[in-house]
């Protein structure tokens, strides 16, 4: 990649995560998506978001390093279970102050990786848990605005 579709990539990040907090701000305690799904509030969403743009920042620093990565432990959907579930005392403002770190870590993590390291495996690895996955949860919000 080059060093501008970087910053154009960062740049579409930082909106669509802008647009997601302002949401889950908008309505921190309501259930935020549909009747048929689990009962996430915006708690939930910032847990989830920090947990998965934490592990995906590791796995930006392993592969980064040339060492080999490592598999899940299990599917995400199981992952997913497991940290709803450690997650579910911390708080709103805890789980935002996470989401919100982490979504800084990431961002400067990426601007610090040298060009020659970049290929299509670690925009893969780093596409995964940006604006793609931001949107998705953007989507899957049924709330009225």
């Amino acid at each position: 990649m080059r060093k501008e579709d970087i910053a154009v990539m960062l740049r579409i990040d930082s909106i669509v995560w802008n647009e997601l907090v302002s949401l889950l701000d908008t309505h921190p305690e309501e259930s935020l998506h549909a009747p048929t799904s689990p009962k996430w509030t915006s708690q939930d969403v910032y847990a989830h978001m920090a947990r998965w743009i934490n592990h995906s920042n590791t796995l930006i620093e392993i592969y980064c390093a040339g060492q080999a990565l490592p598999s899940l432990e299990t599917t995400p959907e199981e992952m997913n279970l497991l940290w709803e579930q450690e997650d579910k005392s911390i708080g709103l403002n805890n789980a935002k102050a996470k989401a919100l770190m982490a979504f800084s870590d990431r961002q400067r993590l990426i601007e610090s990786i040298p060009i020659n390291k970049w290929d299509k495996k670690l925009e893969h690895i780093i596409r995964y848990d940006g604006a793609t996955h931001f949107a998705a949860h953007l989507n899957y919000i049924i709330i009225d605005c």
